[in-house]
């Protein structure tokens, strides 16, 4: 409180503000007139369990009493309350009035010059749709407007759509109700979850949520077109919106699940999305392509995905191998792309394969020369260099064979003594074997240097 004198002075005041004497202020508190007369005197505090009661009689707050001043800010903030509400009320009923109004002329006339209610329902519904908008907004309770109206909104709309496809006698309301929900939650979605108070176990993938609701929702909206046009393409679909959505959201989806391993979990996820779409669209064309389009996706991803993928396989600890496993996988998947498409067809055993396991030999002598000899880095690589060489040079001559086995002759055939002659670059017999010559001397080149460097290397 401030000094008796200011207390006393502002109690006086406001009493003789109220046209209140002495006494009558006594009487109402309950006190003696001697008692008023020390408070406004400075002489004495009243008792603290009055304070209450004098706040009521001198219409002030218990701010205004303990400071001895006027509130103006909070008068003015209570004044600006009450005009609020007297608007928020004075809004409402305005909406009841016009809102019933249109309905009661509507009823009257529909009846007045139909003798029944027809396109009535339409107005009724659409009412409700403004209303939505309108009115609903200050009836819902604090914090949850937003929520209640895109809720009534919906639900109104998709009323409205309901009544009109009845009046018009059309078949469409459910494909209209599908792609009205789609929109409505890709735009709304983020808004809805931010909003919603979901359990401690999903508030940290609502990124997660929102989109498995669309994609749920677009699958519905595939499904209901599919159906009413009558056609069956709705699994292609399907499975083409899967893998797409999946192969540009699914890094997001997966990095908020408590995963591990996300990058091997978004690959697997994707390739059997993506054998899932074969298999329908085999299935759909009424083909018999699929194991063999499986097999070379298979050879194809490996080949580019799987070196990257190697750190997240749960292989055993210290597995020092991983080159080894992926060229091996890589070479089983060859074999079985070439043993499926070739079986059938005759010529796997007597071409297909000798031709792979030829063409193998120049990646598996790399692996073993650069992985596994017991020798410094700079040996192995001249080791592959020299291996290189000795392949393309030997590659030629292996083809010959196999063709000649399969009683194939070639009218060049091919010669481990190169036809070299630096001074004939026109015969392309001649040119062919100048070229290789050339390559085979700087593969050879760079061997010896590497070989040098190395033997240097493990001197020291």
């Amino acid at each position: 409180m401030e000094n008796r004198q200011t207390f006393g002075a502002f109690i006086c005041q406001r009493r003789k503000d109220l046209g209140l004497t002495q006494k009558e202020f006594a009487q109402q508190l309950y006190v003696t007139d001697s008692a008023v007369s020390k408070w406004e005197r400075g002489l004495a505090y009243p008792d603290i369990t009055l304070l209450q009661s004098i706040c009521d009689i001198l219409q002030i707050s218990e701010k205004e009493l303990l400071s001895a001043s006027e509130d103006t800010e909070g008068r003015r903030a209570e004044q600006l309350a009450r005009q609020y509400l007297r608007l928020l009320r004075n809004y409402r009923l305005i909406q009841y009035i016009l809102y019933g109004l249109t309905l009661a002329a509507c009823f009257i006339t529909n009846l007045a010059v139909q003798h029944t209610l027809s396109w009535f329902w339409i107005v009724l519904v659409g009412c409700a749709l403004g209303a939505s908008l309108t009115l609903l907004p200050v009836l819902a309770p604090e914090g949850l407007r937003g929520l209640w109206t895109l809720g009534g909104f919906t639900a109104a709309l998709l009323l409205l759509l309901a009544v009109c496809c009845v009046y018009t006698g059309g078949t469409w309301f459910w494909v209209a109700a599908a792609s009205i929900l789609f929109g409505l939650g890709l735009v709304f979605g983020p808004y809805v979850l931010r909003r919603l108070s979901l359990p401690e176990s999903l508030q940290h993938i609502r990124l997660t949520l929102y989109l498995g609701a669309e994609t749920c929702l677009l699958l519905l909206l595939l499904a209901v077109c599919c159906i009413y046009t009558g056609g069956t393409w709705f699994w292609v679909a399907a499975a083409a919106v899967l893998f797409g959505l999946g192969l540009v959201f699914g890094p997001l989806a997966l990095r908020q699940l408590p995963l591990q391993r996300k990058a091997l979990a978004y690959t697997v996820m994707e390739l059997l999305l993506l054998l899932l779409l074969y298999g329908i669209c085999c299935l759909y064309s009424g083909g018999t392509w699929f194991v063999s389009a499986a097999l070379w996706t298979l050879l194809g991803l490996g080949g580019a995905v799987l070196p990257g993928l190697m750190g997240q396989l749960p292989l055993p600890a210290g597995f020092r191998h991983k080159a080894l496993l992926w060229l091996g996988v890589e070479s089983v998947l060859l074999l079985l792309c070439l043993a499926w498409e070739g079986l059938p067809r005759g010529w796997f055993l007597s071409t297909a394969l000798p031709i792979a396991l030829l063409c193998l030999t120049l990646p598996w002598g790399w692996l073993g020369c650069l992985r596994y000899l017991p020798v410094n880095r700079w040996l192995r690589a001249s080791a592959a260099s020299f291996w290189a060489g000795l392949w393309l040079w030997l590659f030629p001559w292996g083809l010959d064979r196999i063709f000649l086995w399969n009683g194939r002759l070639s009218s060049q055939p091919y010669s481990l003594l190169l036809p070299v002659n630096f001074l004939n670059w026109t015969d392309l017999r001649v040119l062919n074997a100048n070229i290789m010559a050339l390559v085979l001397l700087g593969l050879g080149l760079l061997g010896a240097v590497l070989l040098a460097i190395g033997l240097r290397k493990a001197r020291k």
